[in-house]
């Protein structure tokens, strides 16, 4: 999820996003005791009846932060740590940020705003900081994808997400595809982002190397969607693999951790994607006004965001896969780009 305090056509800003971290991958085995995090309905409560100076973002970092435990992972590519807590009868979404482009200058983000369930106000309220040792936190790089941050005689370690740069294994490229990087998205799951040179447009693939954590439930012949977060795929069955088509416009709007990948570029591994050459064949009109993360260098505060999937309400709307491919074909690089639509 993203929340946007900046936006253009075509870029999202980035501040802040929104999800939470996940538990490890491998599931447990038959004999083991479920060690995830339960949700308590007293702590919400709770949580709703204290106060908290929700317009002092260093009390905020405080409370968040005094909460963390020695060690946590940040699982969403672009290295959000996402969090939520009640106070002062509001939900308040949030993370922390190590930016791969000035963590190792010592910098930490900060981003949170007020969640609306209902989608009716979203964003209204939001409040953002770019922290460093002169609001009393350190950050200090101990190997390439590991941080300490230490604030108020705590310190936290970061294990950011070493996902790694291995190309799909079962899933088939086509001849005119190239393999970008992965996406790690705050859903938690998992894609390989993908370009196509025919038409300069990108694909999101899911990850099925390991099982996905999600069922599906088939739209048709050709369309599946996921049962818990409503993302839908085109079945590739010819190139063994699914397409990431549409997201429900209801996570959308609530800004959820359902929203998309479009926030969830690889950046820990950059100058292996060369994400810049692809970001400006796809839109022409940001090249040469974005560094090599997709940051636009003349516009403070936003990104390229790759939102290569169509938003849908309800599920009949999905159709428009079988239309594209009556209009397409199954072997035409146009199927792609029609069945992943981008606004650019």
């Amino acid at each position: 999820m993203a929340i946007k305090p900046l936006m253009v056509i075509g870029l999202a800003a980035t501040v802040w996003s929104g999800a939470a971290a996940f538990a490890a991958e491998a599931p447990p085995t038959a004999a083991a005791k479920p060690t995830g995090p339960v949700s308590y309905n007293q702590k919400f409560v709770e949580g709703l009846y204290t106060k908290i100076d929700l317009n002092n973002e260093m009390t905020v970092f405080a409370h968040i932060f005094g909460g963390l435990p020695d060690k946590v992972v940040v699982y969403p590519t672009e290295n959000y740590y996402y969090w939520s807590f009640n106070a002062n009868g509001r939900t308040i979404w949030g993370n922390v940020r190590l930016d791969a482009g000035d963590r190792d200058s010592g910098v930490l983000h900060l981003g949170y705003f007020e969640y609306d369930e209902n989608g009716k106000f979203q964003d209204y309220d939001g409040w953002e900081k770019r922290i460093t040792a002169k609001d009393g936190v350190t950050v200090k790089k101990i190997a390439r994808l590991t941080y300490t941050v230490a604030y108020k005689g705590k310190t936290v370690t970061f294990e950011l997400n070493d996902i790694g740069m291995a190309p799909p294994k079962k899933a088939k490229l086509r001849a005119d595809e190239v393999y970008v990087g992965p996406v790690f998205d705050e859903s938690g799951v998992k894609f390989f982002l993908v370009f196509n040179k025919t038409e300069n447009h990108f694909v999101y693939i899911l990850n099925e190397d390991g099982a996905p954590p999600e069922t599906f439930k088939d739209f048709g012949k050709r369309v599946a969607v996921g049962r818990r977060t409503g993302f839908a795929y085109y079945r590739d069955t010819a190139n063994t693999r699914k397409v990431l088509v549409a997201i429900n416009g209801n996570n959308a709007r609530r800004n959820n951790y359902y929203d998309g990948p479009f926030d969830q570029l690889p950046d820990n591994y950059v100058d292996q994607t060369n994400i810049k050459k692809y970001l400006e064949l796809a839109y022409p009109y940001v090249k040469g006004r974005i560094n090599k993360y997709g940051v636009l260098t003349d516009q403070k505060g936003s990104r390229v965001a790759v939102g290569a999937y169509y938003v849908y309400t309800e599920e009949s709307e999905l159709s428009f896969v079988d239309s594209c491919v009556k209009t397409h074909g199954l072997k035409s690089a146009k199927l792609y780009a029609c069945i992943a639509p981008d606004s650019k």
